[in-house]
């Protein structure tokens, strides 16, 4: 007990920390932001306010849950759609970006603060199955009256799942004009700073099988104590599947970083309208931990032969709790075109981050997975100071 009480009063110490320095930093660098505006030049802005939206496609929070029974060939007749690919995450997350740069007067080196954020919601019902009944032919019962035959064709699968997701990734940089920008008044600039990243995930899968393509049926016998409840009974095999998972999971982290970024002119001019192509690169070292906490079971039952109890069955449910430190490696870069008039700026372009072994995907046992976010994007930038 005293060892789970100083774990989480060491977390809360941290995140008071960071968020006394993050809280410091933004202060800062909006007093900087009043002073170096003030003494700007006449031409070049000395601060950017920019904001923006992207569209990504994530990847890599959590592996789809695939019970025993899911992997026994062959597969079911009606299964066109395979409830592993039922629980893709959603196709993309929207969210926004918002950045604040200071390039003082008469000066090599510039400050940015910068925050990226997105989230995703998915809910998904794949039912599918065979015919439910058929007419097979007439026979005549214990009491002499014809009754028709049937045949139950019906096996199916049902499939629910609900996904949620968030990110969020925070970045403090200083960085020089490094003078390495291709073309006529390129820019580049070699930064270096400190990244906060948090990823959190949630999700939910339900499976339901009869798998049996075909279950004979026949009139059952006159019964006094039980007149008219049971009109047909099952004189086959009828095999049934159940799988449950519901799982949170998440990762934080902090570590330094580095980034590469540059803009050449390609088009136009400052005085009207400049085209320029923006690329940048950027890596990171993040400490911090990944946890997963939920439960899951599966269970399943054999009826045979008029049995209104299974014949056999068998179950297994578990819960799950894991919480692991991680040193999480970091990549990434974008590349764009920026459309410039006086101290506007549109940006059109596409990035891409990665982070090795962000997140524990796995079930039962930890299984790392490498978490991407990449997509369009589109910013807009205003120059003040100028």
């Amino acid at each position: 007990m005293s060892e789970l009480l100083n774990t989480q009063q060491a977390n809360g110490q941290f995140r008071r920390q960071l968020l006394t320095t993050v809280s410091a930093l933004a202060f800062g660098s909006v007093l900087c932001a009043g002073d170096v505006a003030q003494a700007a030049d006449a031409d070049h802005p000395t601060v950017w306010v920019e904001l923006g939206s992207q569209m990504e496609s994530v990847q890599g929070m959590e592996d789809p849950y695939v019970p025993p029974f899911l992997e026994t060939q062959p597969r079911p007749g009606f299964e066109d759609i395979s409830p592993a690919s039922t629980q893709r995450p959603g196709r993309f997350a929207i969210g926004g970006e918002a950045k604040v740069s200071i390039a003082p007067k008469n000066s090599d080196w510039s400050f940015l603060a910068q925050v990226r954020f997105g989230r995703s919601n998915k809910s998904k019902h794949a039912h599918q199955q065979t015919t439910a009944f058929k007419r097979t032919g007439q026979g005549t019962n214990t009491a002499g009256v014809h009754v028709p035959f049937y045949a139950s064709l019906l096996a199916y699968g049902d499939t629910v799942v609900g996904n949620a997701e968030r990110h969020a990734i925070v970045d403090f940089m200083a960085g020089r004009d490094v003078g390495l920008g291709f073309g006529h008044n390129a820019t580049a600039s070699f930064d270096f700073g400190v990244r906060f990243a948090q990823f959190t995930s949630k999700s939910t899968v339900t499976i339901h099988e009869r798998v049996d393509p075909t279950i004979s049926r026949i009139p059952a016998p006159p019964n006094p104590f039980l007149p008219n409840l049971l009109k047909y009974t099952t004189n086959v095999s009828n095999r049934t599947h159940y799988a449950y998972r519901n799982m949170d999971r998440s990762f934080s982290g902090l570590g330094p970083s580095l980034s590469l970024t540059g803009s050449s002119p390609v088009l136009g001019n400052e005085e009207e309208v400049e085209i320029a192509l923006d690329w940048g690169a950027n890596a990171a070292v993040l400490f911090g931990r990944q946890k997963v906490k939920g439960n899951f079971a599966t269970k399943g039952a054999l009826f045979s032969n008029f049995q209104f109890a299974p014949h056999s069955s068998y179950g297994h449910a578990a819960p799950t709790a894991r919480s692991r430190r991680v040193v999480v490696p970091n990549a990434g870069g974008f590349a764009g075109l920026t459309f410039r008039h006086a101290d506007a700026k549109v940006s059109f372009g596409y990035q891409a981050d990665f982070f090795f072994g962000a997140m524990d995907g796995g079930t039962d046992m930890r299984h790392s997975e490498v978490t991407s976010f990449h997509g369009p994007f589109a910013k807009i930038s205003i120059g003040l100071g100028g």
